[in-house]
């Protein structure tokens, strides 16, 4: 919980970082828009895994046959195993690691995406290719659930919960999103999230975030980063992460993910 005494710390940890690992290179369909056009219908992207924060020094599997995540990377044998923590809505699930902290994952109805979130990053991953039409619109909604902590290996991280939306244009590759219905700690009304307008790549993304203010401690949130990408068969989903810094009587982080579709 967010207390006078914990606003009197402050640690500040974070430091922004994006890796993006492509699995293959993606590749183009050649099925034409019409006669006379030689711009493709669809985009086949492959399999990806994007990881944000200090988790990019970092590797996580979910191991489904004993229900733990194991981090892999650089060293082996450090296993989350289920926890509970109030305010996580259901469609994520809660780990902890014993010296390490919290960590949420949740999946897209597909299966084909992931999302792992711990408290200095997190880790997306696209397993199968995705087919990407290459014109019109589509406007996804979903989940986001997030922790927030005073620093690394916080074992009593508050949360977030909340409503992710997002409007994607296939033609001019551009998303632009927002996180509403946000709730603190599973009682407080927090501000909206906007997810300012990003650049999309082979069905990836990240840009800047704005708002986002939890509604307690007097804490205001800073200019944030978000970083996302399309999976499901026909890219009819998507996963993502945000990161958002909290400050005023201490600073707080805010690591959060989504997944959603259309």
């Amino acid at each position: 919980m967010v207390t006078p005494d914990k606003l009197g710390i402050f640690m500040p940890y974070f430091r922004f970082r994006f890796s993006f690992v492509a699995l293959a290179a993606p590749f183009l369909v050649t099925a034409c828009l019409g006669v006379g056009s030689n711009a493709p219908s669809e985009q086949i992207v492959a399999p990806a895994v994007a990881r944000t924060g200090n988790a990019a020094l970092y590797a996580f599997t979910y191991q489904p046959t004993s229900d733990r995540v194991v981090r892999t990377t650089p060293s082996a044998g450090w296993y989350y195993y289920p926890d509970t923590l109030a305010g996580v809505p259901t469609k994520f699930k809660v780990f902890r690691q014993s010296t390490e902290g919290f960590l949420l994952r949740a999946t897209t109805d597909s299966g084909t995406g992931e999302v792992i979130v711990v408290d200095n990053g997190a880790q997306l991953t696209r397993s199968d290719p995705s087919t990407l039409p290459t014109v019109g619109n589509a406007s996804y909604t979903g989940t986001y659930a997030a922790i927030v902590v005073d620093g690394v290996r916080d074992m009593t991280p508050d949360t977030v919960s909340g409503k992710a939306n997002l409007q994607v244009s296939f033609r001019d590759q551009r998303v632009v999103g927002s996180i509403t219905d946000r709730v603190y700690n599973g009682t407080t009304a927090s501000q909206d999230v906007t997810l300012d307008m990003s650049t999309m790549s082979d069905g990836s993304f990240s840009g800047t975030t704005s708002g986002g203010d939890l509604g307690t401690g007097g804490l205001v949130a800073a200019p944030g980063t978000y970083t996302g990408m399309l999976v499901g068969p026909n890219g009819e989903e998507a996963i993502g992460t945000l990161t958002i810094t909290h400050s005023g009587g201490g600073t707080f982080t805010e690591q959060g993910g989504f997944v959603a579709s259309q």
